[in-house]
C-alpha cells in the first residue's frame, strides 16, 4: 500500500493508539465553483469548506484520516464527494446521501461503491423529515446497503428514536451508526437531557454511536462540562468499541475549534484504552479505513 498523503514518518502498518480518525466531516467545492445546491433539500445548511481546508486542520492537529459525509446541500449529486475521494484515497472514505424513494438508487449505490471507497449511506430525517426514510418503500435501499457491506448513518433527533428502535430491530443485518448522539438537548432547563431511548439502543449489537458535534451541542464554553454526563452515559451503555469521535467539520469554525473538538474527550474522564478506541479503532472497523504504512509526508 502506498504511503498516505500527509502521513508522518514513523507510522506503523496498523491503526494504533496514536492514530486518529475523524468519523464525521463535510467538504464542498470552493466558493463559486462545483456542484449547485440541490432543490431536493431546501432546508439543508449552506456552507463553503474546500477539502484543502479540512486537510490543513487535520494536519495541524494530528488527525490522520477522516470520513467525508455527503453534504445534503448537494442532494444526491455525489460528484464533488467522488472527486475528493479519488484525489485523496489514503486520507478519506465517504458516506453517500441515501435516497429512500428513488427506485434506481440501489443500482446507483452499487456504482458509487465501484468508483470510490463509499462505506455507508446517510439517512437525514433531521433535514428532510417528509421523506419516507423508515417506510417499506425504502427497503430495497437497505437490502442493497447490507449486501454491499455499507453502514447506515442516522441524522436524527431524540423524537425519532422510538421509530428508529423498531426499525433497528427489523434490520439486524445492517451496521447502524447514530450521528451526534441523536442531537440531545443539553440545556439544563430542558427535561430529558439524557435520552433513555438512545441508551436503549445499546441492546442491539449492530448499533454504534458517534460522539460528534459535541461543542455544538454544549451550552457552555470549552471544555464543555455539560457534555460529560452524556459521554459517560453512552460509554457505560455502549462501550468504547461501539463509539467513535467526529468533529463535524466545518462547524468547528477554525483550527482552534477543530483542536478543541478533538481534545474535548480528554476532559471527560475517558481512559487511555477507551480513548484510543473512540479516536480510531471503532471508525477503522466500521468504515474499513485503510491502515497506515510508514512513509514520508507527501
Amino acid at each position: 500500500m502506498p504511503a498516505p498523503r500527509g502521513a508522518r514518518p514513523g507510522r506503523g502498518a496498523a491503526v494504533t493508539g496514536s492514530t486518529i480518525i475523524d468519523a464525521h466531516t463535510h467538504v464542498t467545492a470552493a466558493s463559486g465553483s462545483g456542484v449547485p445546491r440541490s432543490p431536493q433539500f431546501p432546508n439543508a445548511p449552506m456552507f463553503t469548506a474546500p477539502v484543502e481546508q479540512l486537510l490543513e486542520a487535520m494536519d495541524t492537529t494530528g488527525v490522520d484520516q477522516a470520513v467525508l459525509i455527503q453534504p445534503s446541500l448537494y442532494g444526491f449529486d455525489h460528484s464533488q464527494l467522488l472527486r475528493c475521494l479519488e484525489a485523496h484515497p489514503n486520507r478519506f472514505v465517504g458516506i453517500a446521501l441515501a435516497d429512500p424513494v428513488g427506485p434506481n438508487f440501489p443500482d446507483e449505490l452499487s456504482e458509487l461503491v465501484q468508483r470510490a471507497p463509499i462505506r455507508g449511506i446517510r439517512l437525514a430525517p433531521l433535514i428532510a423529515p417528509e421523506l419516507g426514510w423508515f417506510d417499506a418503500a425504502a427497503e430495497p435501499m437497505y437490502e442493497a446497503a447490507a449486501r454491499l457491506g455499507l453502514s447506515a448513518n442516522l441524522l436524527i433527533t431524540p423524537a425519532v428514536l422510538p421509530v428508529v428502535d423498531r426499525w433497528v430491530a427489523a434490520h439486524p443485518d445492517l451496521t447502524i451508526v447514530v450521528d451526534h448522539l441523536a442531537r440531545p438537548d443539553l440545556d439544563p432547563q430542558s427535561p430529558g437531557t439524557i435520552s433513555d431511548n438512545l441508551l436503549r439502543l445499546a441492546r442491539f449489537d449492530n448499533v454504534n454511536v458517534k460522539m460528534s458535534a459535541l461543542p455544538e451541542m454544549s451550552s457552555r464554553p470549552y471544555p464543555h462540562q455539560d457534555i460529560r454526563p452524556w459521554v459517560r452515559a453512552v460509554l457505560t451503555e455502549f462501550g468504547a468499541q461501539r463509539l467513535m469521535w467526529g468533529s463535524d467539520f466545518p462547524y468547528t469554525t477554525d483550527t482552534d475549534g477543530y483542536m478543541q473538538a478533538r481534545t474535548v474527550l480528554d476532559e471527560c474522564e475517558v481512559g487511555d484504552a477507551e480513548r484510543s478506541r473512540i479516536l480510531s479503532g471503532t471508525a477503522a472497523a466500521v468504515y474499513r479505513l485503510p491502515a497506515f504504512t510508514e512513509g514520508p509526508s507527501l
